[in-house]
């Protein structure tokens, strides 16, 4: 009798103990589960949070690029306008292809009628649109840069295409560029009213296989 009652205390022992170990692993669960849910509200809030911020920098960029586009087509239309006159106007066409911006660039214009005509820079009388507009553009994203870039602009060859009889505005256009703007301009040209328009000029001449250079201004 006393052997069973001892068989018997034995396996409620072991019961008690799978009872206890149990227990303090499901205890151990709950625990960890309170843990985990508690982590996924913080996640969620954070992921939130990380949404409103994307939200808030999707708009403050593209605020900041329509502010660019604005800024750059003003300025190109007032280049325009400056050295061929007409009620010439440039226009920037942003879209979203590929998950990235694409800029296509127009150039508008009666043409001295009554129906508004949209072209190519390219096919826009002539190449020496297409100069003036790469002028102005390099100007205008000069200035767009944030935070802004110093140090004067130097150019090649500006305007190369433009005609002689638009040759005298070009060179204004950039004279008003630098006094405006408080911008230093440096550039090379073979073009005679560009180098008139220069507060100093050095001429470089060839002689004899050898260069030589003499302030003429």
């Amino acid at each position: 009798m006393s052997s069973d009652l001892g068989a018997l205390k034995q396996s409620l022992d072991r019961v008690k103990a799978v009872y206890h170990r149990q227990r303090g692993e499901e205890l151990k669960l709950l625990q960890d589960k309170e843990a985990r849910e508690k982590r996924l509200v913080e996640v969620r809030d954070s992921v939130e949070c990380l949404e409103r911020v994307r939200l808030l920098l999707q708009e403050a960029a593209s605020h900041a690029r329509e502010q660019g586009r604005r800024q750059v087509e003003f300025m190109v239309t007032q280049a325009l306008q400056f050295v061929f006159g007409g009620d010439l106007d440039f226009k920037v066409v942003i879209e979203d292809k590929r998950d990235r911006p694409e800029a296509e660039f127009y150039v508008g214009s009666n043409y001295g009628g009554d129906l508004r005509v949209e072209t190519a820079p390219q096919d826009a009388r002539g190449g020496g649109v297409v100069d003036v507009i790469s002028l102005a553009l390099r100007l205008a994203l000069l200035q767009a840069f944030r935070p802004p870039v110093g140090g004067p602009v130097i150019l090649d060859e500006p305007a190369k295409h433009v005609s002689e009889e638009f040759s005298p505005q070009v060179a204004q256009f950039l004279k008003s560029f630098s006094q405006s703007l408080g911008r230093q301009v440096i550039m090379v040209s073979h073009n005679q009213h560009l180098a008139d328009s220069a507060d100093v000029a050095y001429l470089v001449e060839m002689s004899r296989g050898r260069s030589s250079v003499r302030r003429v201004r």
